[in-house]
């Protein structure tokens, strides 16, 4: 029983040990196939087709014949974010060409305080330990991370003096990166204070060795500024800025140069500073001073988001609505302006009788329509807008009416009347004021007399009045045959041909300059109502072709919604994309592709549908 026992454990001990062998075999095989497959992913990925590998345990083995040192660098680098860098055995051999290239030495420098960071490739015989105590010294005690590659290659000129240098520089600049090659030394840091940045810039200057090329970047933290102001007089010809806030030199230089336009002649300071309302700041005060200067005169005074423009009351009213209202509309969101124009003083001491408020819309015979003058409420300037948007086109209307609470009862009902009898004419205008509405222009209508009476008649009623000065010009009416089906297309084809659509890069917003091409495109369409046209998109070859399709529908989509905003009926409009697939030129040159870049008319007959399947346009 005792040697059975015995015999027992022993074979125990042996499957024990068999088991333990088998896995740890196994592990080792995994651990380096998986090895092998992450590395010779990795430098397949970055091109060094040359290198072999060969695991062996945890230690990796790297041969094969290296084109030239800077491969044998890099696939060593690539290696080491894949595994530890220390189980990498270098076995490789460096292919010696008949030309020998010499290395491009460089030493990056990053000092954050005690930590410090060295990134580059040395020559061997400078020293690698030489700059790693240098480096020790400066962070004293602190942190210093070697990330250096070093090679045995001659010193180039110059190396050893910036080198030395660099590192001088370093003990000065707590918070710095200096970058050191044979031909330069880069300093770029941050100091505490102004007065720190011109003493460090002084103290680098003086003490670099002849032949340095020094090149400086030193700043300092910009102070916070609460509140950011602005202020600014105009009186006759004296010109005075009070205070001035910025928040980056270029912010500041465009400033002072919007003063220096409006007749700034002195000394002119502006502060730079933390703790701007907005980054759109310079874009509130530049066209606030244009204003200001405009007006002839007066204060402005600007307090964070707050804007106060006072002007002199030697101002025109209507000058001052017009002025005032174009900036209210053209400040950015955050901002709010407050107007004032001082009522005019008589002779005899008091206050003359302020200039009647008024309502002007004028329409140009190009179509463009400006709103003008005074509207009683935010509500009541945006429905203005829109109800001109649906009458002239949202494009064409340029909206810079002027909020004032104070206009009498029904002036929105007054306005909107002398909107719609401007739809009737060609080109003319329409002045609302609180005893008077009078409208005047030319129209392609023989009866636009009779047209403005009624409908004057009707909006305003009997109790109010209204002056009608328009005139019929036989010159513009309408043709009485309109297009046919055929001309249509060739003649949109014809404006596209000569201008396409411009969109910005990569995107379906069609560009101001183009606008000109829709108006064109408009005219030919009033000419054929009822023909079917698809509006096609295309694009070149470069991106995906997903991206290119999408791009290309989102393109014809706005050309469509162009069309609507310009009052065309688009029931028989219809918008496709079709990406890249029908390409006009070569998309391998720059010519083929604007070509390729386009927007077309498409004539749809009764054979031909009005729609297109992915798989047939795939194929067209």
């Amino acid at each position: 029983m005792h040697r059975t026992a015995l015999l027992f454990s022993a074979i125990s001990f042996v499957l024990v040990a068999a088991a333990a062998f088998f896995l740890a075999s196994r592990a080792v095989e995994y651990v380096e196939s998986s090895t092998q497959e992450s590395v010779d992913k990795a430098l397949l990925a970055s091109g060094q087709n040359w290198a072999t590998i060969r695991p062996d345990g945890l230690v990796v083995h790297l041969t094969g014949l290296a084109p030239d040192e800077a491969a044998r660098l890099q696939a060593l680098e690539i290696m080491g974010q894949v595994i530890d860098s220390n189980r990498i055995s270098d076995r490789t051999t460096v292919l010696q060409s008949s030309e020998i290239v010499e290395p491009r030495f460089s030493l990056e420098v990053l000092r954050n305080l005690d930590r410090i960071s060295l990134i580059g490739l040395i020559p061997e015989r400078v020293g690698r330990t030489f700059i790693l105590d240098r480096a020790a010294k400066i962070a004293d005690g602190g942190t210093v991370t070697d990330m250096l590659e070093s090679t045995e290659h001659r010193v180039p000129s110059g190396w050893a003096t910036n080198l030395d240098f660099g590192l001088e520089s370093l003990e000065q600049l707590k918070r710095s990166k200096i970058s050191i090659t044979p031909e330069e030394v880069r300093v770029t840091a941050v100091t505490e204070s102004p007065e720190e940045q011109s003493n460090v810039e002084q103290a680098l200057l003086k003490a670099k060795p002849d032949g340095v090329v020094l090149i400086m970047d030193i700043s300092a933290p910009r102070p916070v500024i609460a509140p950011f102001r602005f202020r600014m007089r105009i009186d006759g010809d004296d010109v005075e800025l009070q205070s001035c806030s910025s928040d980056t030199r270029a912010s500041r230089d465009r400033i002072l140069r919007a003063v220096r336009k409006a007749g700034g002649e002195q000394k002119l300071i502006c502060d730079i500073g933390l703790g701007v309302p907005t980054t759109e700041w310079d874009q509130a005060i530049i066209p606030s001073i244009q204003t200001l200067a405009a007006l002839g005169g007066g204060t402005l005074d600007v307090s964070d988001s707050d804007i106060s423009l006072v002007a002199t009351d030697d101002v025109s009213q209507s000058r001052f609505d017009t002025l005032v209202g174009a900036l209210e509309n053209g400040l950015p969101e955050l901002f709010s302006l407050q107007a004032v124009l001082p009522p005019k003083i008589a002779i005899d001491g008091t206050q003359a009788a302020t200039e009647a408020p008024e309502f002007v819309a004028t329409r140009s015979p190009e179509g463009l329509v400006q709103l003008r003058g005074r509207i009683q409420n935010q509500q009541a300037k945006e429905s203005v807008g829109a109800f001109a948007a649906a009458l002239f086109g949202a494009d064409a209307v340029d909206n810079k009416t002027l909020i004032d609470p104070n206009l009498p009862d029904g002036w929105p009902t007054r306005v909107l009347a002398g909107l719609e009898g401007l739809s009737e004419l060609r080109h003319g205008s329409v002045i609302v004021q609180p005893e008077e509405v009078s409208i005047r222009g030319i129209s392609a209508k023989p009866e636009i007399t009779t047209i403005m009476s009624k409908l004057f008649a009707v909006r305003l009623g009997s109790g109010n009045g209204y002056k009608i000065d328009v005139q019929h010009d036989p010159k513009l009416i309408a043709k009485d045959n309109p297009l046919d089906a055929r001309q249509c297309e060739a003649q949109l084809n014809a404006v596209l041909a000569e201008q396409q659509i411009a969109f910005a890069p990569g995107s379906s917003t069609i560009e101001a300059s183009s606008q000109g091409v829709l108006d064109a495109i408009a005219d030919i369409l009033r000419e054929c109502p009822d023909t079917r046209f698809v509006i096609e998109g295309h694009t070149d070859s470069q991106g995906r072709d997903e991206m290119n399709l999408a791009l290309s529908q989102q393109r014809a989509d706005a050309v469509l919604s162009g069309l609507l905003a310009r009052r065309i009926l688009i029931n028989g409009l219809t918008a496709k994309g079709f990406g890249e697939t029908q390409p006009l030129a070569d998309n391998g040159t720059e010519n083929g592709r604007a070509a390729n870049r386009r927007i077309a008319f498409r004539l749809v007959t009764d054979d031909a549908p009005t729609t297109v399947s992915e798989e047939d346009s795939s194929d067209e």
